[in-house]
């Protein structure tokens, strides 16, 4: 399974336990890290 998968199922989790904070940050963690993969290639930040 690709990270961008495995963002997506953490992020479906913790929309079900109701966490919105964790979820914004967590869909802005992916967003940065496209960025950067997009902007200097390699893997990203994480």
């Amino acid at each position: 399974m690709s990270k961008t998968g495995l963002m997506l199922a953490a992020l479906l989790v913790l929309t079900t336990a109701g966490c919105a904070p964790l979820l914004v940050g967590g869909a802005a963690a992916v967003v940065a890290d496209e960025a950067v993969e997009q902007d200097k290639g390699g893997d990203g930040l994480f």
